[in-house]
């Protein structure tokens, strides 16, 4: 890895034990987060990289986040495609067991210095899913610091404008307003209908204020429960691999019938992660790459 184990939880304990409400432990397993709503595994592995990064294996932080409260949900592919992952900001609901009900369990995976530079956002990333997965999924959002939250709303804006019309073997940009870009992903293999979509929001359905990220690949499955499915397969494969993207959110169902990758962020955290908007975009041609290789594999 970039650098020992040990430093490297001993980083991530000392970053997320400033947050007020966080108790940290390390054991030889990783670290364990324990907050009033959820608690938190983190620990270090090596992922198989797929799509363009297919035959390298990559070091990564592997997040496990649990709600308290004994909270159980049905554990059917359905009610993870099309209620509990469209309403996660961050994080993507995971399957445990086949049948009946099970502990909410969502599941994150941020590559270290492969994806995105370790240092300027890998780490804050990692932050990031410890302190909000699964936060808004039963808990509602929580009210930030308005100061921080339209700081970090200028920021994003900043960033999203400063994006370049054309990344060669990239991106295009097909759209853009003041708040908000709408692009294709280029590269090779290309994903034929792939949207792109970033917009800082003053109202969002999940945090409030912030960035909202999401990628659309048309599925070519018709019925409900196919594509449930595949929308499990696309979480697992981020959750268990190298995308060539931080799994950050979740794949799900929208009302068009599109397998969609959506991450919510709170504004509060522009100011740490100022250039995330394009990172995001930088990354969703290898994402799209990996998820379309997975809706073309059979039966």
């Amino acid at each position: 890895m970039a650098e020992p184990a040990s430093a490297l939880l001993d980083e991530l304990a000392d970053l997320i034990g400033r947050e007020p409400d966080a108790r940290v432990s390390m054991d030889d397993g990783g670290l364990q987060v324990r907050r009033e709503q959820t608690n938190s595994r983190l620990s270090l592995r090596r992922v198989h990289g797929v799509g363009v990064d297919a035959g390298v294996r990559y070091p990564a932080v592997d997040v496990m986040t649990t709600l308290n409260g004994n909270v159980t949900a049905p554990s059917t592919p359905r009610m993870r495609a099309y209620r509990l992952n469209p309403q996660c900001a961050i994080g993507a609901v995971q399957s445990h067991s086949p049948r009946g009900a099970e502990a909410v369990v969502l599941g994150s995976r941020i590559c270290i210095d492969s994806e995105v530079p370790w240092a300027a956002t890998g780490r804050h990333l990692v932050r990031l899913v410890v302190m909000e997965a699964g936060s808004h999924l039963f808990f509602g959002s929580v009210a930030g610091q308005r100061t921080l939250e339209r700081a970090g709303m200028g920021v994003w804006r900043n960033s999203i404008q400063g994006i370049r019309p054309v990344e060669t073997d990239n991106w295009r940009v097909l759209r853009r307003t003041a708040d908000s870009l709408w692009a294709q992903p280029l590269g090779w293999p290309a994903v034929r209908g792939a949207r792109i979509g970033l917009a800082v929001q003053g109202n969002n359905a999940r945090v409030g204020r912030g960035l909202d990220y999401s990628l659309q690949i048309p599925a070519d499955e018709g019925r409900a429960d196919r594509l449930a499915e595949a929308c499990d397969a696309l979480n697992r494969q981020e959750w268990e691999n190298a995308t060539g993207a931080p799994h950050i959110g979740a794949w799900s169902v929208t009302q068009a019938g599109q397998c969609c990758y959506r991450a919510s962020v709170p504004a509060r955290l522009g100011r740490r992660m100022p250039d995330l908007p394009r990172q995001l975009l930088a990354t969703s041609g290898a994402r799209a790459n990996a998820a379309i290789r997975v809706l073309a594999m059979p039966d």
